[in-house]
């Protein structure tokens, strides 16, 4: 008997200690598993901490920049934070609200303070695109169209894009022929009032060069070697000086022949040591008579460079004089204009290089209209809304947000009137940044309409003056 209840002694005994050790690892288990739901607790609170710390709550535009996209709507495209914002009130995204209340509940345990949860608001619902949508704003540039305004000659430029003067060289027909009379006033003297004014007009804005022939021996066959060979520049090129060039006009006479080839050719070498673009413009009432190729030489001429040109005025000429100087303007990349009288001689010259009277009376017509300006208005505008919604939709996620604490109760009524005011104040700062974006893109737009209006003003009044100065007012 004694020796059965030892044994039932000693199994007793082994199996309280094993219930004993299971309830001790038990014990043990529930130990580990509580401070390891603490650890993780602790570093979510830890997590919270950092993330707050990091984000600014800022409003400036820099700020906004750089602002990071929130970890619940970045994957949104930029068309979703951009489109028109609905006009009534729509109920969020279910799987948004069920992420944002998990996100705001682990939020308001880690902190009650106003500050933390607005930092913690634009982490959870920033939007990602202020960046593109502001650059994007910014970088409008007013695109009216450049208004025409041409010159008797244009600005050309450089390889290198460095302005420059264009050259004009000038070559008046002094041979015989010009001793002629035209509405009872010989045509040399015609001719020379009529480059006088042309040569007004064109120096404005290039450097001119006055090249005669013709001018020495006579008509007659023993003056023909010496007359042929007589080409001389009488302006040097350079800029326009009105007083030396009207001497440079009265210093010869019409005397012998027509060297027409030669001028040009001349003109051809003076030309290659120019580095500006180059427009030859002859003055003649007659073809060739030296036995030259004036054709040939204007072909080798508008050869050199695209923009070198051999422009003609025919002045009183026959049918067969004018059939070789229109080949010669054609061959030299130029025009042909005919004149049979003093009057056309200076209207040739009125209509190539000034504007008309009725050009100018509608001259205004060339800066932007008040139409023009309201259409750049709205095309910046197109560029510019995006950003206005895309503040009122993050407003909207923002107000819904605490909409949502106030709901669950996790915030009191004094921290939810301040999170209410940083939302008015914020939504009030980003609408008036974009308002100020708008106004000072307005003002771009008014000083460049204003810029090309006085562009046209001041090239109207220095046509009306040019066309006085040349005999023309109406």
């Amino acid at each position: 008997m004694k020796k059965l209840f030892g044994i039932f002694l000693t199994v007793s005994l082994l199996l309280v200690g094993c219930n004993g050790e299971k309830v001790a690892n038990k014990e043990n288990d529930h130990s580990r598993k509580t401070k390891k739901a603490e650890a993780a607790q602790k570093k979510e609170k830890n997590n919270w901490q950092s993330i707050l710390n990091d984000i600014q709550l800022d409003s400036t535009k820099e700020a906004l920049k750089d602002q990071k996209a929130g970890i619940l709507v970045k994957d949104n495209t930029k068309e979703q934070e951009t489109k028109d914002v609905p006009l009534f009130p729509t109920d969020m995204d279910s799987e948004l609200k069920g992420k944002l209340t998990e996100q705001l509940k682990s939020l308001t345990e880690e902190t009650k303070n106003p500050e933390k949860l607005e930092k913690g608001l634009l982490y959870l619902l920033g939007s990602p695109y202020y960046k593109d949508v502001i650059e994007t704003a910014e970088a409008f540039k007013p695109d009216f169209k450049e208004p025409d305004l041409p010159e008797p000659e244009k600005m050309t430029k450089t390889e290198k894009g460095k302005a420059k003067s264009s050259k004009a060289i000038i070559l008046l027909d002094a041979s015989s022929s010009m001793l002629q009379k035209v509405g009872g006033k010989m045509k040399m003297a015609i001719a020379k009032d009529a480059v006088k004014r042309f040569a007004k007009t064109i120096g404005q804005s290039s450097d001119v060069s006055l090249i005669v022939y013709g001018h020495v021996g006579s008509s007659a066959d023993k003056d023909m070697k010496k007359s042929c060979s007589a080409i001389e520049e009488k302006y040097t090129m350079g800029k326009y000086n009105e007083n030396t060039f009207v001497k440079a006009v009265n210093s010869f006479q019409a005397k012998g022949w027509t060297p027409l080839a030669g001028a040009i050719k001349k003109a051809k070498e003076m030309a290659k040591d120019y580095e500006a673009d180059t427009t030859i413009y002859i003055v003649s009432d007659g073809a060739e008579t030296c036995g030259g190729n004036p054709v040939k030489e204007a072909e080798a001429f508008a050869s050199v460079n695209n923009e070198y040109k051999v422009n003609i005025i025919g002045f009183d000429v026959d049918s067969k004089s004018e059939d070789q100087l229109k080949k010669v303007a054609d061959a030299g990349n130029g025009k042909y204009y005919s004149a049979n009288n003093p009057n056309d001689l200076s209207k040739t010259i009125e209509e190539q290089w000034l504007p008309s009277a009725l050009d100018l009376a509608y001259s205004f017509t060339k800066a932007p209209d008040p139409w023009e300006v309201l259409a750049e208005y709205k095309r910046f505008d197109a560029l510019n809304e995006p950003l206005k919604n895309m503040i009122s939709r993050e407003n909207d996620r923002y107000t819904k947000a605490v909409q949502l604490l106030e709901e669950n109760h996790w915030i009191d009524s004094e921290t939810s009137s301040t999170l209410r005011k940083w939302l008015s104040e914020r939504n009030e700062q980003l609408r008036n940044f974009a308002s100020q974006l708008s106004q000072e893109k307005y003002k771009e737009i008014d000083d460049r309409a204003s810029e090309i209006s006085k562009k046209v003003k001041e090239w109207t009044d220095r046509m009306w003056k040019l066309r006085k100065e040349s005999g023309k007012v109406w």
